[in-house]
């Protein structure tokens, strides 16, 4: 994990030194390039790892994705934009020398505020370490990542799927440039890890003032919502285009408030990442383009600047489209146009998969508007889903409509935005609640941009009434007795919550997971031991390799393989069947089981349910159960685990 954050660090920096002569050249007409340099650094996170991954997306195209190719590229663009290197480790400098100063004159918030980085950095990190139970990380994203690698470049398609090999990689070209360096999985989890700070610091960085009162903000509206939290360290990459989505509003409407160039042209490099990730973030081209249509049209933005613009998000999405258009002759392959490499049965179950609710209990829903059932049963959707038993939901529309009601010209098109993508959520894309992630992201941005216009309305009174207040307890906070005094209270703190948790005193009203989670990340459980308790197969998975046992026949479990390497130390000992692996339809069974080896099997508690047969195929079920039918008879129970999966050995020479 410390050589992935190294990485993602590394990574961060060169694009920062690159995109800070881009902001000084853009912004050169401007009285003040800057804003000032802790607003570069806050808001150039998300640019810096677009301009990175821009970069790296030429030199894959040409499989130039070697060490020997990107370590001299780097250290000559250091050694050139050498001023800029400086200026941005003096910025570092001057932001660590402001908050100890800061500290000093009885303002806690900078430096608690920095703690509070360093321990989600830290817990996120930890949680990282646990094997994600999700398939598509280990059928799609990290199998992506890795022939990145392995080809230093790419290929088409990159993975042994014509769908799934040829849809844009941006994001995990990225994880693929954390992995090269880490070699393990954890590396993608860091990245996405960094993308969100990089999200919540230029979402904070979006107030005028009191950017790290701004930051608790953000975290009490986004972050107590498990629904963005539990993505964090999880290598899939729904989170990070979403954020790289949202940015790209956030810097629009940063363009429209101060009218610097560096702004669109930042929006323009985060939305070439966003749709460089994602069909569906296509989308945000369009809203964007009819957000800024009015200050096109005005001639407010000049020509070279929008060419600039149209440059930079070629540069980062450009390639992933091209190739489509020129290998496969579709650039949004296979969407719209044609489908080479799949078949009109399959292109059709896909569109009918997603055009539809992934849960079937769902399915019951009207999605056209255009009947007042379809408006009755959105507005039902956004309250369940979005807004009930989720008191911060309110907060957020509560502080969108006081920013409308105190600067309605500056909020407004936020919010028009975040009703256009609930809409076009609900209509085209309701296939399942993680498609709205930006939609909802952005919600809770408008939120925090109204809270910031609502506080600006209140600056003359809280300057003249306020402060002069707490001036007093100011001074107190700041005195010799209280500095030394802060320091040891918090220990005492940390001490008795660690020694709570140890005598199992304390966090009485904690889910037990949550509580074995701390146990985690104070040091108090092994990760093994957590998810032997917590996480479906890993328990037999460990079970299978420790014993050698072969060949085991699982069909129930879409990334059975994937899981089982990942489950025990990346070791691929070839333990099971892969599960797309079944008999012919009519063929001898007996045959199959005596040429695959098979002399174990597996039967998960839900092995019957219509949501497996649906997400599997009724006939590959049915021809599972036909197998496991014919072993069950001369089979006997192994172990069975505390998820109800049930672990069998198949002898063949047993009578029935």
């Amino acid at each position: 994990m410390i050589v992935g954050w190294c990485t993602v660090l590394s990574i961060i920096l060169w694009g920062l030194v690159m995109d800070r002569g881009l902001v000084a050249w853009l912004n050169r007409r401007c009285d003040q390039p800057f804003r000032d340099s802790f607003d570069f650094l806050f808001s150039g996170i998300l640019p810096a790892l677009a301009i990175s991954g821009g970069a790296a997306t030429v030199l894959g195209a040409f499989h130039g994705l070697r060490w020997e190719i990107v370590l001299p590229i780097v250290a000559v663009s250091m050694i050139w934009r050498r001023r800029d290197l400086v200026a941005v480790l003096c910025d570092l400098g001057s932001l660590f020398r402001k908050i100890a100063a800061e500290t000093k004159i009885g303002n806690p918030f900078p430096v608690l505020a920095a703690l509070t980085c360093i321990l989600l950095c830290y817990a996120w990190s930890v949680l990282a370490l646990f094997p994600p139970g999700i398939d598509d990380v280990w059928v799609f994203h990290v199998p992506l990542a890795n022939s990145i690698i392995e080809h230093a470049g790419f290929v088409s398609p990159q993975i042994d799927h014509p769908f799934y090999g040829n849809i844009p990689l941006f994001f995990n070209l990225l994880f693929a440039l954390v992995m090269m360096a880490s070699g393990h999985w954890t590396g993608a989890a860091t990245m996405n890890i960094a993308i969100f700070f990089g999200f919540l610091f230029l979402l904070s960085s979006c107030a005028s003032r009191w950017r790290a009162c701004g930051f608790f903000l953000v975290a009490a509206l986004i972050l107590s919502i498990p629904f963005f939290r539990g993505s964090v360290g999880e290598p899939m990459t729904d989170l990070a285009r979403s954020c790289f989505s949202v940015a790209a509003v956030l810097f629009l409407w940063r363009y429209l408030e101060t009218r610097r160039p560096a702004e669109l042209f930042h929006c323009a490099l985060v939305l070439g990442g966003a749709v460089g990730g994602k069909y569906t973030e296509l989308q945000m081209v369009g809203l964007i383009g009819l957000a800024l249509m009015p200050a096109l049209i005005k001639g407010r933005v000049s020509l070279p600047l929008f060419l600039s613009c149209i440059c930079a998000f070629l540069a980062v999405a450009g390639y992933w489209y091209a190739k489509n258009l020129i290998i496969l002759g579709n650039p949004i392959y296979p969407f719209l146009f044609g489908h080479p490499g799949l078949t009109d049965a399959w292109m059709a179950d896909y569109t009918l998969e997603l055009g539809r609710a992934f849960d079937p209990a769902n399915r019951r829903f009207v999605t056209n508007l255009a009947s007042l059932q379809g408006w009755h049963d959105f507005l039902y959707i956004l309250y369940e889903w979005f807004l009930a038993r989720k008191p911060n939901t309110f907060v957020a529309l509560a502080l969108i409509l006081a920013g409308l009601a105190v600067a309605f010209r500056r909020i407004a098109f936020l919010a028009a935005i975040v009703a256009t993508m609930f809409v076009i959520w609900y209509t085209v894309m309701f296939n399942h609640i993680r498609w709205a992630t930006p939609a909802y992201l952005l919600f809770f941005s408008t939120g925090f941009i109204g809270a910031s216009l609502v506080r600006e309305r209140l600056d003359k009174w809280l300057d003249r009434r306020v402060l002069p207040q707490i001036a007093p307890l100011a001074k107190i906070v700041s005195s010799p007795a209280c500095m030394v005094a802060s320091p040891v209270v918090i220990s005492l703190l940390a001490g008795g919550l660690w020694i709570s948790r140890w005598h199992r005193v304390g966090g009485g009203d904690l889910d037990p997971a949550k509580a074995e989670q701390l146990d985690v990340m104070l040091g108090m459980i092994s990760v093994e031991r957590y998810l032997e308790g917590h996480r479906k197969a890993y328990f037999m998975y460990r079970y299978i390799a420790d014993h050698d046992l072969r060949t085991v026949f699982q069909p129930f479990d879409t990334a059975n393989t994937l899981l089982s390497t990942a489950y025990n130390d990346g070791r691929d000992g070839g333990w099971q069947l892969p599960r797309h692996v079944l008999p012919a339809p009519g063929s001898d069974v007996g045959a199959f089981i005596r040429d695959n080896h098979i002399g174990y099997f597996i039967v998960p508690p839900d092995a019957g349910s219509a949501f497996l047969a649906e997400r599997l195929g009724e006939d590959k079920i049915l021809m599972a159960n036909s197998v496991i039918a014919h072993m069950m008879p001369r089979s006997s129970v192994i172990l069975t685990d505390r998820f109800g999966w049930t672990l069998y050995r198949f002898d063949a020479g047993r009578t029935p």
